[in-house]
């Protein structure tokens, strides 16, 4: 989707600059919004980034469907990939050998697994110590070949409830299923037996995709109809599908919300729910064989239609390495950023894109700094000096030791120059907002202030909250409405975990340093905040007493 110039549209930003006045003189940015073609927190709606899915078939919910593509080629493949457009691909199953197979399948065929069963402590009398079970990262597993939740039934000819959270809505799923993760918890040779069998679809048998979705695969497994996961945000920088093998299986999909510190929430099963923001834009059947395609920060729900045998249902989760979708990550890097699954990307496994990987360019609030990075970028890649970066110079780029550090050498030596050329293409394409796959001086430019931005913006958030101060991180907050597409309203509900840190008096420093902590991100933050907070509170009431 191409973003519009010209001179009407610059005016109508510095317009809102000039309107916003009292905000950005309170701002901690130096930055002249007109030289932007969008403010650098603009996003743009479902129905300018998406324009390819509100044209089609709707669900009974009047819901729309992802791209639906069949026996794509690569290049149909990549550019919805790279896109960021949730996809499904009809075929993506066939011919494989894993196709069809059931849970009973698999427990006959590995009965050596542990998997885990999604609210098995939801199931009325289930006891621990009547099962074979293992201890892995704190939670239950389940031997796959022998585990009868019920003491007498197999697993896979068992349905259990699913939360009873879920009880509100018909839509929600109603029994609950198992995951098996392959990647995590078996033993080298294990993993061959089970990954051994699974083949890579026409349109990405390259060496490296194969091998990413070869290691990275899950299993699901769903006994009856009506199993499944509630709407929930995966902690993966990359784009997940997820492949039905056997029965059919009904997804609601929906994009992060727009977000500020204060609307961060529990982003993990259900807490979507929760915290009110559950309007789910995408609903739709994936039918046995076809695989679902998403991009991070797009939250989902799944619910099982009942095979026609009564067969336990089977699906395949798994990640590929190329294409990324870096240009949805462009497009909508605010409200990713301040996930609290997913945020944590940004300073890590997003972090080059924005610079091309050029070494040594940190985040700063300054519109000169930036001015300095993109000089340097354009003096590192732009090798014919026409102000345009090229695939072809950013190729050259990547294979010279000027470049920051790719991790090329986790890959094979002789997979390294296809990885460079799938590196250079997507970071060339994170920043192409007209589709000539060139970066132009302007889109660079766009690309280097958002970024700039974003992290800035987490930084001084954290400072706010580190310090127990509420009243000014929505100062902060609303003191950024003149870099966004409109005001933005604050919530009044606050995350519990929120609620409890800003209970603390004003002032306490809830963490005795930031350091290592670049995101608002579960992993980053709130699982150290936790603990933090409980501490701190305990030393309050300690005082009190005495």
């Amino acid at each position: 989707m191409p973003i519009m110039h010209g001179r009407g549209r610059l005016a109508a930003f510095a317009a809102l600059a000039a309107a916003s006045g009292a905000d950005q003189q309170h701002s901690v940015f130096d930055i002249d919004l007109s030289t932007l073609t969008h403010p650098p927190l603009w996003e743009p709606t479902l129905e300018e980034y998406f324009p390819v899915q509100r044209g089609g078939e709707r669900d009974e919910n009047g819901l729309a469907s992802p791209v639906v593509l069949t026996s794509p080629s690569n290049e149909e493949f990549v550019h919805h990939a790279r896109r960021g457009y949730p996809i499904l691909v009809e075929d993506w199953g066939k011919g494989m050998q894993y196709a069809g197979w059931t849970g009973k399948n698999f427990a006959d065929a590995f009965p050596f697994g542990y998997m885990k069963a999604e609210y098995i402590t939801d199931m009325p009398n289930f006891k621990k110590k009547d099962h074979d079970v293992k201890i892995i990262d704190g939670e239950m597993r389940f031997n796959i070949g022998s585990f009868k939740p019920d003491k007498e039934t197999m697993w896979h000819n068992l349905t259990r409830p699913a939360s009873k959270r879920y009880s509100d809505d018909p839509q929600k799923p109603v029994t609950g299923p198992y995951v098996w993760h392959v990647k995590d918890e078996l033993t080298p040779k294990q993993k061959q037996m089970v990954q051994g069998r699974f083949e890579a679809p026409s349109f990405l048998q390259d060496p490296l995709n194969s091998a990413k979705m070869n290691t990275s695969f899950e299993l699901w497994f769903s006994p009856g109809d009506g199993c499944g996961a509630g709407a929930h945000n995966d902690g993966y920088c990359e784009s997940v599908v997820s492949l039905q093998l056997r029965g059919d299986k009904k997804w609601r999909k929906m994009l992060e919300p727009e977000m500020t510190f204060l609307h961060s929430y529990d982003e993990f099963d259900g807490g979507v729910y929760d915290a009110g923001y559950w309007k789910p834009d995408l609903g739709f059947i994936n039918r046995q064989g076809g695989a679902v395609v998403w991009p991070p920060g797009y939250l989902h729900e799944t619910k099982t239609l009942r095979t026609d045998d009564g067969s336990c249902g089977a699906a395949i989760t798994l990640q590929f390495s190329f294409p990324q979708p870096v240009q949805f990550l462009r497009a909508f890097l605010p409200r990713l950023s301040l996930s609290a699954e997913v945020g944590q990307c940004v300073g890590h496994s997003w972090s080059g894109y924005p610079t091309l990987y050029v070494a040594g360019i940190k985040p700063s609030p300054k519109g000169s700094d930036i001015e300095v990075q993109l000089q340097k970028i354009l003096k590192a890649l732009d090798t014919d000096g026409d102000e345009k970066i090229t695939v072809p110079e950013t190729l050259a780029f990547f294979k010279s030791p000027r470049a920051a550090k790719l991790d090329a050498k986790q890959f094979p030596k002789e997979h390294r120059e296809l990885f460079y050329k799938f590196k250079a293409e997507d970071a060339v394409a994170y920043h192409d907002m007209d589709n000539d796959m060139v970066v132009s001086r302007q889109e660079l430019w766009d690309s280097l202030v958002q970024w700039n931005v974003v992290r800035i913006r987490i930084q001084e958030g954290l400072k706010f909250v580190n310090k127990v101060d509420r009243k000014g991180l929505e100062a902060f907050e609303t003191s950024l409405d003149f870099m966004r597409r409109a005001p933005i309203a604050l919530p009044k509900k606050l995350r519990p975990e929120l609620t409890d840190l800003f209970s603390l008096p004003k002032g306490t420093k809830v963490f005795p340093s930031l350091k290592g902590v670049s995101s608002f991100s579960d992993t980053e933050f709130f699982s150290r905040a936790r603990d933090r907070v409980e501490q701190l509170k305990q030393r309050g009431r300690g005082r009190q007493e005495m």
